[in-house]
C-alpha cells in the first residue's frame, strides 16, 4: 500500500518526482497544481492541475440578530492531498539540506587536507 493513498487515488504513482505544489482559489474552485521533476526530452508532463470544488455551509455570526452567513471550505480529500504533498516536499528539502551540508563538509576538509599536505611539503623541503 502506497505511503500516499490521497496522491495515489488522484492518479498520482509517481510521488518520488513531485518537488513543489500550489494552491489558489478561483471562485468557488481550488486549483491545485504539483509540479514533477523531469529529465530533458522528457514527454511526461512538468505539472498536473486537479480542481476541486469548494463545500458551503450557512453558519449564524450574531446569535442576538439572527444574522447569517454564507462560508466556503475547501473539500476535506484536497486537505487531505496537501498533507502528503507538504509531507512530501518538506522531506525534499529535508534531503537537500542534508546534501548541501555534507558538500560543505567535503569542501571544508578537501582545504583542511590541502593545507595540511602543503604544510607537510614545506616541512620535507626544509629537510632537503
Amino acid at each position: 500500500m502506497s505511503s500516499y493513498p490521497t496522491l495515489t487515488e488522484m492518479g498520482i504513482p509517481s510521488v518520488d518526482e513531485i518537488y513543489k505544489y500550489s494552491l489558489r482559489q478561483e471562485g468557488d474552485v481550488d486549483v491545485l497544481k504539483v509540479y514533477f521533476r523531469r529529465e530533458k526530452g522528457s514527454l511526461l508532463p512538468r505539472s498536473k492541475k486537479f480542481k476541486f470544488g469548494r463545500s458551503h455551509k450557512t453558519v449564524r455570526v450574531d446569535s442576538s440578530h439572527d444574522k447569517y452567513q454564507e462560508i466556503s471550505e475547501m473539500s476535506a480529500f484536497l486537505m487531505k492531498a496537501i498533507d502528503e504533498l507538504h509531507e512530501l516536499v518538506q522531506h525534499e528539502h529535508e534531503v537537500q539540506d542534508i546534501r548541501e551540508r555534507l558538500h560543505a563538509d567535503i569542501d571544508h576538509l578537501e582545504k583542511v587536507v590541502s593545507n595540511k599536505l602543503a604544510d607537510i611539503r614545506r616541512d620535507i623541503d626544509k629537510i632537503k
